[in-house]
């Protein structure tokens, strides 16, 4: 199944057209008082409050809409979700199978997003939702969320509440949640909105969108935590109301339950030449893999263990039939595609310390569409032993790109107040470029009201001309951490030639008088 990009763009569209016309009705949507003491909005207020954090991480939430109706329109991808519902009935919270599941559907679905961890998200979750709103509807779900910050953690969450106001649809089946703050045990409250955007299948693909603001146990106020989009499509019942005098939005109340759990692994993989998860067309390369036990505990792995790699799919068949692995203990195989290992004796992989092994002779025979900076894709690590309950499972974003692009780096700042610098105030490197725009922090400063900002550069490539990829650097201010979007970040002039500068004032204009100031020689 395919959807077109900028869906849900279009579907905020209509949900605020929608509302528009409930407002001019009369229709107030009900029971706002906690999220709006003392007075009562308006629907398209709510609707817009719901847009907001859509527009903050817009290319994010659009990606997932597209690898969710993919997912579910493969031979697994439902069969996938009803297992982790299963595993998520379990009384024991935050069990090892929902977290493995959860990774099985994160791997195999291809969720970009999740692998190249979006700046100003601090994490992302995949669960199950379920619920009737109809008059007043229960609600209720679980996901398990991986954090960006603290990668050796996930964290579970539960929750059951109601909503208030009816004309809103059935909704059961498969939750992607986007945190801004990691879920914690409370209270949450926030907005529900139903949301339909046209496919090329079905007339209608029902997503609902919740606006979620929590509270921790013994506190007062509310906080924006993150939004969810929950998808019935192939699971439950994606019902259209008729849209002239439906609810459009509603508020919901719930409990929240949240649960830390140690990750069993993490991975990295990098470019020994570059340090950095990209391989260059046509570039034969040695690839540095490192999986880090973060269980808390020692594993106990069996004569016959395999270790399972899963290279990307620009790499073909022949590709990585040529790849090398030379790892001391470890028997190495080709097997169907998969570059496999297999334990000579018993060993114990020790609590916090790493396997880390190095594949050689890697080169792809492809290459990234023109017009675009990279192929995205992700190395896949599975660990499987006899006394496993599940395989440990973990996966490193790893680009197919252009070229490899150097640059030596010469920056320096000019910071007046209300800032002040809290790190250095100029200097020079060496940088690589990397696809996307990930803001390397150079320095940093805080405002005057104590806010942090990152003073760095984005090193990427234009490819806006035809058949071409130049290497480009520009320099930018951050609200660190924050979603980059509006007045939390401010980029300067992009620059592609040696000997040129970038310069970014803060707030995009000199008449601030903080700037930072990056010029590249390539090469």
């Amino acid at each position: 199944m395919s959807a077109p990009a900028h869906l849900l763009d279009e579907a905020f569209k209509d949900a605020l057209t929608r509302a528009a016309k409930l407002d001019k009705l009369g229709i107030s949507p009900g029971d706002t008082k906690e999220l709006f003491p003392g007075r009562t909005p308006t629907n398209v207020e709510l609707v817009q409050a719901c847009v907001k954090e859509y527009h903050k991480n817009q290319a994010a939430m659009d990606r997932a809409v597209q690898d969710v109706v993919n997912f579910l329109d493969s031979p697994d991808g439902v069969a996938y979700v009803k297992a982790l519902e299963g595993s998520l009935d379990n009384p024991v919270p935050n069990n090892p199978l929902s977290v493995e599941l959860a990774q099985e559907i994160l791997h195999n679905g291809e969720f970009g997003l999740a692998a190249s961890h979006p700046q100003g998200l601090r994490g992302f979750g995949i669960g199950v939702s379920a619920g009737v709103s109809a008059v007043v509807g229960l609600l209720a779900g679980a996901d398990v969320v991986f954090d960006f910050k603290d990668e050796a953690t996930v964290h579970g969450r539960r929750w059951k509440g109601v909503s208030a106001k009816g004309g809103l649809s059935i909704s059961a089946g498969l939750e992607l949640s986007f945190w801004v703050q990691k879920p914690v045990t409370g209270a949450i409250a926030g907005l529900l909105l139903d949301l339909y955007i046209p496919t090329k299948y079905v007339i209608m693909l029902f997503v609902r969108f919740m606006y979620i603001k929590q509270r921790p146990e013994g506190m007062k106020e509310l906080d924006f935590g993150g939004v969810s989009l929950q998808f019935p499509l192939g699971i439950g019942l994606p019902i259209r109301h008729d849209k002239g005098t439906d609810g459009v939005i509603a508020v919901f109340g719930a409990s929240q339950q949240a649960f830390d759990r140690p990750k069993r692994a993490t991975l990295t993989v990098v470019n020994k030449a570059t340090g950095l998860g990209t391989i260059a067309v046509q570039e034969t390369a040695t690839l540095e893999v490192t999986l880090t036990n973060t269980s808390n505990n020692d594993v106990t792995l069996s004569s016959g263990a395999t270790m399972t790699i899963n290279m990307p799919s620009y790499f073909t068949d022949a590709d990585i039939s040529a790849m090398q692995i030379n790892y001391p203990g470890w028997t190495f195989n080709d097997v169907d595609g998969s570059l496999t290992l297999t334990l000579s004796k018993n060993t114990t992989w020790a609590s916090g310390s790493d396997l880390a092994l190095v594949i050689t002779n890697v080169k792809s025979s492809n290459q990234p569409p023109y017009g675009q900076q990279s192929t995205p894709g992700k190395v896949k690590v599975s660990v499987n032993d006899v006394s496993f309950d599940a395989q440990i499972l973990t996966a490193a974003d790893f680009s197919l790109v252009w070229s490899t692009s150097q640059a030596t780096l010469v920056w320096d700042t000019q910071v007046t107040k209300p800032f002040t610098l809290t790190g250095p105030a100029k200097g020079s490197l060496t940088a690589y470029a990397q696809p996307g725009n990930y803001i390397m922090e150079l320095t940093t400063a805080t405002d005057g009201n104590g806010v942090p900002w990152t003073l760095g550069y984005v090193f990427n490539y234009n490819t806006a001309i035809a058949d071409k990829v130049i290497p480009q650097v520009t320099a930018c201010w951050w609200k660190t951490d924050a979603p980059k979007a509006g007045k939390n970040v401010y980029y300067g002039n992009a620059v592609d030639q040696s000997g040129e500068s970038s310069v970014c004032w803060f707030g995009g204009s000199s008449q601030s008088d903080s700037k930072i100031t990056v010029t590249p020689t390539f090469g």
